[in-house]
């Protein structure tokens, strides 16, 4: 088959779970909620009960954000299987974004977080001699991630581009122009992010998400489409997140709440 002919089939069946997506009144019926029982509560009445599994209100903040990573993975892992074999070590590279800034923190020799010693994915290398962690993150299954003959003390090369150097390295093409152009909004997304003065990032993200839906539009037949929507899965992800730990961390204030 083709590969244009099995990325037209599989945008089908990514184009029904997009048709899943949470609608505006979806997310005004769980971001009214005052609390995380109630915020819970209310995902579970929506498409977006996905990414919670059995989490609760009561688990710790720690072990919340694992599951959500946990999820995510699951999500990257699911929709690579169905991505033409050329192509399903880049869409997999994708499980690792979550775990970036932490990947990133300890290969340049920062002080491990108790929580880093109990996540599946950084236990192995949550390691206090720094000798034996630099050795041990560069058998990881992400070890393109850490820079390569780099003392830890002194380097931090930023994750992001070491990221993309691998996600380029594993694509069994070069990044046509449309995949290029995403990959340049996304890091643009970044710097608007770090850059704003606005109070949160509700508009730079919907700004995002309207030009991936128009990529995922555009995307029949090329693999524009599964990192337009795995990206967009990101967006709904990292939003829900903010919602659950907002309501676990913080009290409710009389302005209320963002989505930070």
């Amino acid at each position: 088959m083709a590969q244009n002919a099995q990325f037209g089939y599989l945008q089908a069946r990514l184009q029904a779970r997009h048709g899943e997506r949470p609608s505006s009144d979806d997310w005004r019926l769980v971001e009214a909620s005052a609390d995380l029982s109630h915020f819970l509560d209310a995902v579970t009445r929506t498409t977006l009960k996905r990414w919670i599994g059995d989490l609760n209100h009561e688990m710790a903040p720690e072990a919340i954000e694992r599951q959500l990573r946990a999820t995510w993975r699951e999500v990257v892992d699911e929709t690579a299987n169905w991505c033409p074999a050329e192509w399903q070590e880049a869409v997999e590279w994708l499980r690792w974004l979550p775990d970036l800034p932490a990947i990133e923190h300890l290969a340049a020799g920062g002080q491990l977080a108790p929580w880093m010693r109990h996540d599946p994915v950084l236990r192995d290398v949550a390691i206090d001699e720094l000798p034996r962690r630099r050795e041990a993150l560069g058998e990881a299954p992400f070890a393109a991630l850490v820079p390569d003959g780099s003392d830890p003390t002194r380097t931090r090369v930023h994750s992001v581009s070491l990221w993309i150097r691998e996600w380029e390295r594993r694509c069994p093409e070069t990044p046509d122009d449309n995949l290029r152009a995403m990959l340049d909004n996304i890091l643009s997304h970044i710097e608007s992010m770090r850059e704003t003065d606005a109070p949160d990032g509700r508009a730079l993200r919907n700004l995002l998400a309207t030009r991936l839906a128009r990529w995922f539009r555009r995307g029949a037949g090329a693999p524009t489409v599964v990192f337009a929507h795995l990206l967009l899965d990101g967006l709904e992800l990292e939003r829900l997140r903010a919602g659950i730990m907002t309501r676990r961390l913080m009290p409710v204030r009389s302005e209320g709440r963002s989505w930070a």
